[in-house]
């Protein structure tokens, strides 16, 4: 395997660096916060971010970023989508002729772009020729304690999306193919908003009849805006869609689930912004997937009532009520 850098030492970034050094390769994952890079040289944990797992000899953590970018084949990108532009600008430069592996997801709501096109604009169009997308079911935690799983990986290049394929696949993750990047990125980013409603259900005790109708619907909106950006509709009923969206919405490790649950039991957005380290990316998502779906004149409802819960301060409850009270006609 090539040398790969992981940049990013959130819990995600963490897991998938650790279960590529688990494969007996050297890993080197770039780190933000000193704390974490100690405690990872001295206790082999990330006791911030994924605390009580044992992480590998063969992970190597450093706070480098230019010089480690220099040194790597394969750059892997762990990174929250509200700081990947300025990860990008960092690295312009450097990273041109490698690999670019992403695991982030989400829009940027100022610029209602997603990962790669921020990096088609920030570094340079010909990155995309180099440019790999893995989604999927993949909760850092279940990873870390190697419940197996399958996710989607998307590229232009062929050849390259194979190697990756080949390199990074175990018995514990698989890796299926597709073609179909703009699918993957919406299905991903989106599923985070719907997680956020999915968590404000529980919050509000209510049932899985609720959650069950909410992913069904769920899916028909995030399809029909995919679409309506150029995806492949089945993508959204692949892992990357569907199985990304179960897993987020019935599965309480979600960041997003828990920020819901949270929301409905009556704190603000601003309190658990405020005592949490941990980045819920539909919250940044939600934003623009309002602007960017009213620009497009995809009508979003789900997407909308999480809008006006997190920002104008709407009831949840009455958030829900209004959803089961719209008109018939067009459904």
């Amino acid at each position: 395997m090539d040398k790969i850098l992981v940049i990013g030492g959130g819990s995600w970034g963490t897991a998938f660096a650790n279960y590529l050094a688990s494969k007996k390769n050297e890993i080197r994952i770039w780190i933000r916060e000193n704390e974490i890079i100690e405690s990872i040289k001295n206790i082999r944990e990330n006791s911030l971010f994924l605390p009580g797992i044992k992480l590998s000899n063969n992970l190597i953590p450093v706070s480098d970023l230019i010089q480690e970018t220099k040194k790597a084949d394969i750059i892997i990108l762990a990174v929250p989508s509200k700081y990947i532009r300025n990860i990008f600008e960092k690295i312009k430069g450097v990273v041109e002729n490698k690999i670019i592996v992403n695991l982030s997801k989400g829009f940027e709501s100022s610029s209602l772009k997603t990962i790669s096109q921020i990096a088609v604009e920030v570094i340079c169009p010909d990155i995309i020729n180099s440019w790999v997308t893995i989604s999927g079911p993949s909760f850092a935690r279940e990873l870390a304690h190697k419940h197996p799983t399958a996710v989607v990986a998307v590229s232009k290049n062929e050849t390259i999306l194979k190697q990756i394929q080949t390199d990074f696949s175990s018995d514990i993750l698989r890796i299926y193919r597709t073609n179909d990047l703009i699918g993957i990125e919406v299905s991903s980013s989106i599923k985070n908003v719907i997680a956020i409603a999915s968590g404000i259900i529980k919050g509000c005790d209510l049932g899985y009849n609720t959650t069950a109708s909410l992913v069904t619907r769920a899916s028909v909106e995030i399809s029909k805006f995919g679409i309506k950006l150029g995806a492949k509709k089945e993508t959204f009923w692949g892992l990357a869609g569907i199985g990304d969206l179960m897993l987020t919405c019935f599965g309480p490790l979600s960041r997003n689930f828990q920020l819901g649950t949270r929301i409905a039991k009556g704190e603000s957005l601003k309190q658990i912004q405020k005592t949490t380290i941990m980045i819920a990316e539909g919250v940044e998502t939600t934003k623009a997937i309002k602007t960017l779906s009213e620009k497009v004149d995809i009508e979003m409802p789900i997407s909308f009532a999480v809008y006006d819960i997190l920002f104008n301060n709407k009831d949840p409850k009455k958030a829900i009520q209004a959803l089961m009270k719209r008109s018939l006609k067009q459904e």
